[in-house]
């Protein structure tokens, strides 16, 4: 038996909001999950923006495009295999965050992480960027990253059995299971803890 949906998706989907804080993302396949960082980069960049990105899951197509649109020696960083980060990589993202901190008319900072293990340190070093005003988007590599209160917003992706019904059970069953696998392309799930809504992802065309 099919479960009950708390998220109206007959409701047309409406663009993305602006995104603020830290923001949790699940959900997706590499493509997908490439196409919504290049998305969120091209949005930034269009606005004159900082972006970085600090990228553990070391999708090739996700470098080649980022590094093609954010020009300079550091808006892309890659992590080593082990996926810790490196002293030298949070040094170059405090570095880089600063200098952007520093020109007050620029929008905030956008600071994307793809699939970063939590560690104490790196915990400290995001905690300081967000009290600064940084806007912090994480791709989870697990929906059990998933922690409460953590997180000012949630965005799902679309998933299919088991993984759908695990992003269900970590989101409170908010949005069903069923809502997920019946995403269409180009489309998320944008979760507050006043809002649930289909909404239209961007894209590097956008």
């Amino acid at each position: 038996m099919a479960r009950k949906s708390s998220c109206d998706v007959t409701s047309d989907p409406i663009p993305l909001p602006t995104l603020g804080g830290r923001v949790a993302v699940l959900g997706g396949n590499e493509q997908e999950k490439t196409a919504l960082l290049v998305g969120l980069a091209m949005q930034q960049v269009r606005q004159q923006g900082t972006v970085l990105c600090v990228d553990a899951r070391r999708h090739r197509p996700t470098e080649v495009q980022l590094r093609l649109l954010l020009r300079g020696p550091t808006p892309y960083l890659p992590l080593p295999s082990a996926g810790e980060v490196p002293v030298a990589v949070a040094q170059a993202v405090l570095s880089t965050i600063s200098r952007s901190l520093a020109d007050k008319d620029r929008l905030p900072p956008l600071l994307l992480l793809d699939s970063l293990p939590p560690t104490p340190e790196w915990a400290r070093t995001l905690s300081f960027l967000l009290k600064a005003g940084v806007t912090v988007i994480e791709l989870l590599r697990s929906p059990t990253d998933l922690i409460f209160g953590r997180y000012d917003t949630v965005l799902l992706l679309r998933a299919e059995g088991q993984e759908a019904d695990a992003l269900s059970r970590a989101v409170g069953r908010k949005v069903g299971a069923t809502d997920l696998e019946q995403l269409p392309p180009g489309e998320g799930i944008y979760i507050t803890l006043a809002r649930v809504q289909r909404v239209l992802l961007p894209t590097n065309m956008s």
